[in-house]
């Protein structure tokens, strides 16, 4: 009997938070994990050589997930050392912190480019290749603030959401050729996401909120003290229900899947779901639904 090789994962923005986490775990349960990040020769080079120290499962990789040419050129070398891919983990993203008038243009691009259109990107390029394996799965790392809405968040909050739609539209497109699509919703973690948030660059126009800026200084200090010593927002909860969901057979994956402290998007989701399958039904796509099909 021909023993089956180790299923592929690979990982975007795995220098540091969940991405660093989840290269680790996955690598130590047994599969070959490519875990990518910017920098590598830079910045970055540092985490990576720990990482080839750490697991002989783990694969350094460069992908800047705003360069379509870095996703290509990363995703051939993948498919030419394993042949495959099965599993992607899109987790590579930026937040911006502050009120929404005082960002620029460009700053809201960038916010995009990341977290919107590199996801898109990573789809657009490993879909082909799971279609010639007969199945795959991605898993889209958003937050609950791809569902709920926090001030402070204005510009994060849209790529997320946008993110969101892009993930579960895939999930009902791809079904007839076994690709799944699911997303995963971590609540708040003590990851470096705020700490290397960006802030706003036009100052003057924040003049008129002076009455509103201590807000922004007391919602950290609520994050702060609600994620200090709670079992909640242990990081690996999440790695543990991406973990989860690689082993959840084709077919019987949630849409979403929560993480630590949710704030009610877990009864949100099932809210929507309800209404989301009858309206493929109504539309004569209930097909769609079937991800056994």
């Amino acid at each position: 009997m021909t023993k089956k090789s180790p299923k592929v994962v690979l990982i975007t923005g795995s220098s540091s938070g969940f991405g660093n986490l989840i290269a680790k775990h996955l690598s130590e349960d047994g599969f070959h994990v490519v875990a990518t990040m910017r920098n590598t020769k830079g910045k970055n080079l540092k985490i990576a050589q720990k990482f080839k120290q750490l697991n002989k499962n783990i694969f350094i990789d460069e992908i800047d997930v705003s360069c379509s040419n870095s996703i290509k050129k990363a995703i051939d070398r993948t498919i030419n050392r394993f042949k495959k891919i099965d599993v992607i983990v899109n987790n590579a993203g930026i937040m911006n912190f502050g009120l929404a008038e005082g960002f620029k243009i460009s700053q809201l691009e960038k916010q995009m480019n990341t977290n919107y259109l590199g996801v898109a990107r990573i789809f657009k390029e490993v879909i082909p290749h799971m279609k010639k394996n007969n199945g795959g799965l991605f898993i889209t790392v958003s937050s609950i603030a791809g569902r709920v809405i926090f001030p402070y968040l204005g510009t994060y909050n849209p790529s997320k959401f946008a993110v969101e739609a892009l993930a579960e539209a895939y999930r009902y497109e791809l079904a007839p050729f076994r690709i799944d699509s699911v997303i995963i919703e971590p609540g708040p973690f003590p990851t470096y996401l705020i700490k290397n948030a960006e802030s706003p660059q036009e100052k003057k126009c924040l003049e008129d909120y002076k009455k509103v800026t201590k807000s922004a200084k007391q919602i950290l200090k609520y994050f702060k003290e609600l994620m200090q010593h709670n079992p909640k927002c242990n990081s690996k909860l999440v790695s543990d229900a991406i973990l989860k969901l690689i082993k959840t057979p084709f077919g019987r994956r949630p849409v979403r899947t929560t993480c630590g402290i949710d704030f009610g998007v877990k009864e949100i989701n099932t809210f929507i779901e309800k209404y989301q399958t009858k309206i493929l039904k109504q539309i004569k796509l209930g097909n769609l639904l079937d991800n056994n099909n």
